[in-house]
């Protein structure tokens, strides 16, 4: 699966309906990580000398968003929905987790060596690193999303209160968690709004703050990013716009 990867196509359904909306945001939240990957790769071989610890920033915040994603599904999600699916029925996606922990480590100790000033950023490395990592991750994010298609969810007896009590958990852990400065504006960067206007699900004040506020930090990092703030997806890194998605 050489790059470009490709990206994984919005679910149809309606996001106010619960059970509709888990797959939905799921692949919009796989997308943001797809998106990342393409634009790391489209931009790997282009890096200057004064630009390589902004960009090993961009990929080492890449891995936090990532690593914060997947510790949410394994302490909370997964065992969610094996509470009606069944014990184990989560159990390939966490084996899909262990997968590439080998290529997602040795990406994320050498991009944070390069940041750290302790290795020389390299082209050809930044590459073999993101190969090893693109193809296992990008298979498993796709994969995931029938797991959890409503029809299964419905089947299994689930309704839409458990969601919202589990959304309403999440979100505590989340905003508690995550950090406003890293995770939370390479989230929105990765993101193409017109394929699903709704995500992130979050409030807009501190989507507001995270934009005119949190990312002024880091900010030359997120000129790496897929995306610009309006939620365009940028040219020539790898990435299309999906258009609209069909609602139902």
């Amino acid at each position: 699966m050489p790059f470009p990867w490709p990206l994984i196509a919005i679910p149809a359904g309606d996001w106010d309906d619960s059970l509709e909306r888990q797959a939905i945001e799921m692949a919009a939240a796989h997308n943001a990580f797809i998106r990342s990957l393409n634009a790391i790769h489209a931009q790997a071989d282009t890096i200057r000398d004064d630009q390589a610890k902004d960009f090993a920033f961009f990929c080492v915040s890449f891995c936090e968003m990532l690593h914060h994603h997947h510790d949410i599904e394994e302490s909370m999600v997964f065992p969610f929905f094996e509470t009606k699916l069944g014990a184990g029925a989560m159990s390939d996606n966490v084996s899909q987790h262990r997968a590439f922990d080998a290529s997602f480590s040795s990406f994320q100790s050498w991009f944070q060596e390069v940041y750290d000033g302790k290795a020389t950023y390299s082209a050809p490395v930044a590459l073999e690193k993101v190969d090893a990592l693109g193809d296992v991750l990008v298979s498993h994010l796709a994969a995931e999303i029938p797991t959890i298609h409503a029809d299964k969810l419905r089947a299994a007896g689930f309704k839409a209160q458990d969601f919202k009590d589990l959304e309403k958990r999440m979100m505590s852990v989340i905003l508690k968690d995550i950090s406003f400065f890293t995770s939370m504006p390479m989230g929105i960067l990765s993101h193409d709004r017109e394929s699903l206007p709704e995500f992130p699900p979050l409030p807009k004040p501190l989507l507001w703050a995270v934009r005119y506020g949190f990312s002024w930090k880091f900010a030359k990092s997120w000129e790496f990013a897929p995306c610009d703030w309006e939620g365009k997806v940028k040219a020539g890194l790898g990435n299309v716009p999906l258009g609209s998605r069909v609602a139902a």
